[in-house]
This record gives C-alpha cells, structure tokens and sequence, in this order.
C-alpha cells in the first residue's frame, strides 16, 4: 500500500485558500444572499416555504417557493446575530468548509501541499463565480465530505457484519440527503452521485467482501432515496426543481450553453478545461483500476469523477455544470499539479540534465523549496488587500445609494441591484429581482427588453415611483438615458456603477 503523504506542509495552502474566501465573503458579487437572508428571516418567524409574494409592487401569479430554505435560514441567522458581520461570518464559513475539504481530499490521494496549491487554486480561479456565499457550493460541500467519510469508513466496515453496515449506510444516507435536499434542491441529483461514489468505493475494496458490498450499497440507495423524500417538498421537488430550469432557461447565465452570445469567450475554454481534466482524470484513474487493492486512492479518485465527469459533459449544456465539474475537479488538480512537479524534479536531479534543465536556474526552481519562501513572501504581501477585502464585511455597493430612495416607492430596477434593496429598504417594493423561478420565464425576458430599451413609457416604469440601474450585468445605458431626457424622472443620486431617479 502507498503510504499516506506527510502532513507537514498544509498551513500554506490552506492559509492561501482561507485568503481567496475571506476576499469573497467581503467583496460579493452574488446578489441572491441579500433577498435569501429576508426570506429566511420570515421563515425563522414562521412563515410557510411556499408563500405569496409580499416583496414587489407587481408580483406573478405563482407561489415564491425556496430552494434552499435551510442556507436561507442560515444566513438570515448570521444577519439577526451581527448584521453585516454575521452575514460575512456565515459566508466565509461556507468557503471555508469547502476549500478545508478540497484540501483534504488532495492529502488523501496523494497531493503534496505546494504542488496542491497550484492545481487547486487554478482550478477555483477558473470557477470564481461558484465560489462564493451560495447554497449549491454548501450541497458541494456536504457531498464532498460523504465521500470522504465512505472512504474513510471503508477499512473499518471490513470488520462489521453486513448488516450493520447495510444499517449504518442507510442511517448515513437519510441523514445526508435529508441535510442537503434543506441546503439546496440540487441534491436531488447530488444523491443518485453520491449512491454511485459508494458502490466505485465498495467495489475498490476487495476485502470488503460481496455480502457487505451488497448491504452498503442498498443501504445507501435506500437511505438517500428516503433522505430527498424527507427533505423540504417530498415527491414535488423535482416539480419544483423543473419550474426553476424553465424559468432561467436563455436567460440566466447558469442556464446558458457556454456557446451563448456573450459567454463563449469566457466559458467555452473554460468547459473544454474541466472536460480535459475529467477526460485525464478518468483515463489515469481506469489506468490502475486493476491495482486497486494495493492503492485504495484509485477508488477516491474513482468516486469524484461519477460526478466530475457526467457534470464536465454537460457543461456545453449549462454553464452551471462547468462550475460543478471544476469543483468536483479540485483534488484532483492537486494530484495533477504534483504529478507534473515530481516529474519535473526527477528530470533537475538527474545525473545528466537534458533539455532545459541543464540551467543551474531552472534545476533550482524545478524543487520546492524556492516556491515555498515564494508562497509565504506573497501571502505576506497581499495580506493587506486580503483584509481591505474582508473589511468590507460583504456590505452591497447599492448601500451606498439606498438612502435616495423615497419611503414606501415602487422601484423599477436591474434584477442584481434589487436584491439589497430587499434586505436594507425592506419598505421599497420591487418589480423584479434575482429570484428567477418565481418570477418565471416570460417575466425574465421582459426584464431584459426593458432594461435594454430606450422608453420610459412602458409598463416596468410608468407603475414606479422611483428606479435603480447598474450598468454590472446588463445593458442599461440606453435606459439610463431615457430616464435622464424624461421630464416626469429626477436624477437623486450616483456611486461607481450605479444612479438613481425618483417620479417628480
């Protein structure tokens, strides 16, 4: 068996890592934690999952249902204990938890720490958006960490009865799928992925024996399956998850093929990335599949790409799986990344250098040791930005203008910029905000003619009272403009990026 790498050496990433989620706990582009944090307060007060809107001055004809009535909950928990601070405290905790995990993984299937640092945070880098203070990287997470705690497991269950692991499998899974199904509804395919990471996982392990291969596996099937029946819905989640595709479907980013107008530059690449990394991932992992018994990471491996890979396929789909694809990829971009650096270090220890490395130079640079002083010289450096960053505690750049907003108006805004109205100026009713679902498809593509169009004169702004654009995510010069040569609209106030008018 492969001994298990030393644990020296893993203050640095995970410091580097802690850095990259401080910043984006203090600086968040996400706009869905302000309006999740007032839902979750009115859950915490009782209110039912499913209810009528009570936020916009014009609502649809459908119930607001949440698909992460628990994340809500805790975030809106975080905000009622410390405002701003409690919120960036939660958000930073969920990064946290992840990036640990990632960590963890790459340990355990064999990453050394600077090389892990590298593969991991290119593969995060490349996936940015997703990491941030939302519910799915939380069900990421959690999915994460069964996996981990089923390979963990693996050797002790060889010496239980079959039926206590079938037992225990099942326990595992109601707790599990349950937990995640309140986190978020993407659980709902989290849980047939995880089912399969724990038979790759029994099936790598020999010893375990048919009898209890068989009993964890139908435990774990049987329990996950009762743990999405337990979760916030029952049998109407997937009703529920399918109304949120056909409302973002060709209009929301996630929902888009990465070919879409827009988004090829940025996302084409980066799914061609993920499906390279899960193409090598799975080619070296059924490499040595045949050797499994003598080397149990290869059923780890094994394990994340059940969902590496699908999800990596599926991003020229959506580019919401490309995200999940890198996430689930992050391990093992460590264990790439140090493949690559072991490589390159037996080519400058050789007796006779070839190549590039006969330079002294690159010889040096080819070991860890520079890169290590490189490493703590740089966070050392950036450790000023980091906490500027963080200072900023996850505070929205609409703070700034809210104040210019009459009592009790009806606001006509970008969906981004009507989120922390939702939260700071609960008084102010919107027409339209983040929550894609309820508002429902044709909704969501009014909004992007009329905040792409040039009248003042159409319904979105001749039933408001006052109005907010941000030029961040869509087109509103035009609009802006109209707001400005229209007499019945007063300019009240500006930051970066933001104006707002009120009716005279």
């Amino acid at each position: 068996m492969t001994p298990a790498p030393a644990r020296r050496g893993w203050l640095l990433p995970w410091l580097a890592l802690a850095a990259l989620a401080i910043v984006r706990a203090g600086v968040v582009d996400e706009r869905d934690p302000y309006w999740q944090v007032r839902a979750g307060l009115e859950n915490l007060r009782g209110a039912p999952l499913s209810r009528p809107d009570s936020w916009s001055w014009a609502p649809v004809d459908r119930l607001f249902t949440q698909t992460s009535p628990a994340w809500n909950d805790a975030l809106a928990l975080g905000w009622r204990t410390a405002r701003s601070a409690g919120l960036f405290t939660v958000s930073l905790a969920s990064m946290l938890l992840f990036t640990t995990l990632v960590l963890v993984a790459a340990r355990r299937l064999g990453a050394r720490p600077l090389p892990a640092l590298g593969g991991v945070l290119a593969v995060l880098l490349l996936a940015l958006p997703m990491v941030s203070p939302r519910a799915t990287l939380v069900a990421q997470s959690l999915f994460l960490a069964a996996v981990l705690g089923t390979d963990r497991l693996r050797v002790p269950a060889q010496r239980v009865p079959a039926v206590v692991v079938g037992a225990l499998a099942l326990l595992g899974g109601v707790v599990v799928a349950g937990a995640g199904s309140w986190v978020h509804l993407s659980w709902l395919l989290l849980a047939p992925a995880l089912w399969l990471a724990v038979l790759v996982l029994c099936l790598a392990t020999p010893d375990l024996g048919r009898a209890r291969t068989v009993a964890a596996t139908l435990g774990a099937g049987a329990g996950l399956l009762l743990g999405v029946l337990v979760g916030p819905y029952g049998t109407r989640a997937w009703e529920v998850t399918r109304t949120v595709q056909d409302a973002a479907d060709g209009v929301i980013l996630e929902w888009m093929p990465p070919t879409a107008a827009g988004l090829a530059a940025r996302w084409v690449p980066t799914a061609v990335v993920a499906l390279v990394l899960a193409g090598a991932g799975a080619v070296h992992t059924a490499r040595r599949w045949g050797g499994r018994a003598g080397d149990p990471r290869v059923g780890l491996a094994a394990a994340l790409l059940v969902l590496a890979m699908p999800a990596a396929v599926g991003g020229f789909l959506g580019v919401r799986f490309v995200g999940l694809a890198l996430l689930t990829l992050a391990p093992l971009a460590g264990v790439g990344a140090t493949r690559l650096a072991g490589r390159a270090g037996a080519r400058a220890r050789a007796e006779v250098p070839t190549g590039a490395f006969r330079s002294p130079v690159v010889r040096r640079w080819s070991v860890g040791g520079p890169w290590r002083v490189v490493g703590w010289l740089t966070l050392a450096l950036l450790s000023p930005l980091v906490l500027l960053a963080g200072a900023r505690l996850g505070r929205p750049a609409e703070a700034a203008v809210l104040d210019a907003l009459p009592r009790g108006c009806r606001l006509v805004s970008d969906p981004a910029s009507a989120g922390p109205v939702l939260l700071l100026r609960p008084d102010v009713r919107v027409w339209i905000d983040t929550r894609a679902d309820y508002w429902g498809a044709a909704r969501n593509r009014e909004a992007l003619e009329v905040l792409a169009g040039r009248s003042t004169d159409v319904p979105a702004v001749t039933g408001a009272t006052c109005a907010m654009l941000s030029a961040a995510d869509l087109p509103t010069g035009d609009l802006a403009a109209a707001f400005d040569a229209d007499p019945r609209w007063r300019a009240t106030a500006s930051a970066p990026g933001l104006r707002t008018w009120v009716r005279r």
